[in-house]
């Protein structure tokens, strides 16, 4: 049997290509996604066509950094669509807060898988977030075949990979994470996606405070990327900076690479220099009096 009958070819006639990324708005979330190299330069961010897991347990902040993000991707011009399976789309609205802002930010309580894709296909965005892929109808137990049939799809349905390649966007799905770290409702999803990433509770500040880290498999990044998030009024801001650390970060952004204790010696310099203009500031107005 000839070889052009089999699904079968040689390393060496591979074309590769460097995959396109989008920015997030977090620099360091940028950074846990890892980077494509292009001819023209260095891209950091989501990947292009793929799909990714956010897991952690209820309440550390999965859909206040899934609600940034999305308003920060809607502000660069780019369309997002928000699946919100757990709540009213109206407390939707007052958790995202700003809304007239966003006219690229498009939302839905769609909880069937059918119908959710349906929707990516009308709406082509660049960036999807299922919140959470628990509520679906067809995951409910979370079986390994309910699990397949959500992301790989079937003979006759199409699932979420096969549409998330057709619109050429990143997909994100959010889901419960056990105390033993395992996703609830079915431990073969972490496997059958491109990323997984963890949220977990920072020790020292749990209740304000969470850390986002790479679960079991990251096919696009690093393994040992990592960052803190700290819960505000408005959102979510990042409290880490665990990139500047990277030559090739510092690279592509024209930084120049500094350790954690050369950074910290400049900003007690710069403090310091901040309280001497004030000080003399302080001493011109009272020769002035």
């Amino acid at each position: 049997m000839s070889r052009e009958k089999l699904n079968v070819i040689k390393l060496n006639e591979i074309n590769p290509k460097p995959i396109p990324r989008a920015l997030t708005g977090f620099d360091e979330l940028d950074y846990i996604y890892g980077y494509s190299r292009f001819p023209e330069g260095i891209y950091w961010g989501l990947p292009q066509n793929k799909i990714s897991l956010w897991a952690g347990t209820s309440g550390i902040g999965k859909s206040r950094l899934a609600i940034d993000v999305a308003k920060n991707y809607s502000s660069m011009g780019n369309k997002v669509l928000y699946i919100l399976t757990e709540a009213e789309l109206e407390d939707f609205g007052s958790w995202a807060k700003d809304t007239s802002k966003y006219n690229t930010f498009y939302c839905s309580g769609e909880n069937k898988i059918e119908e959710i894709i349906k929707i990516i296909y009308s709406i082509s965005p660049n960036l999807v977030f299922i919140d959470s892929i628990n509520e679906i109808e067809e995951f409910e137990s979370g079986s390994k075949k309910e699990t397949r049939r959500l992301i790989n799809g079937t003979k006759d349905k199409i699932g979420l990979r096969k549409a998330t390649v057709d619109v050429g966007c990143h997909t994100v799905l959010l889901g419960q994470l056990n105390q033993d770290k395992t996703i609830k409702g079915g431990t073969s999803l972490p496997h059958l996606v491109d990323i997984a990433l963890n949220l977990t509770p920072y020790q020292k500040d749990s209740k304000r405070c969470f850390v986002v880290s790479v679960g079991v498999k990251h096919r696009y990044g690093k393994r040992d990327s990592a960052g803190m998030w700290c819960h505000k009024e408005y959102g979510v801001e990042c409290a880490t900076d665990t990139r500047l650390n990277d030559k090739i970060w510092c690279e592509s952004h024209d930084i120049v690479l500094t350790t954690p204790k050369e950074r910290m010696v400049k900003e007690v310099e710069e403090d310091r220099r901040k309280e001497e203009i004030v000080e003399k500031k302080s001493i011109f107005n009272l020769f002035r009096k």
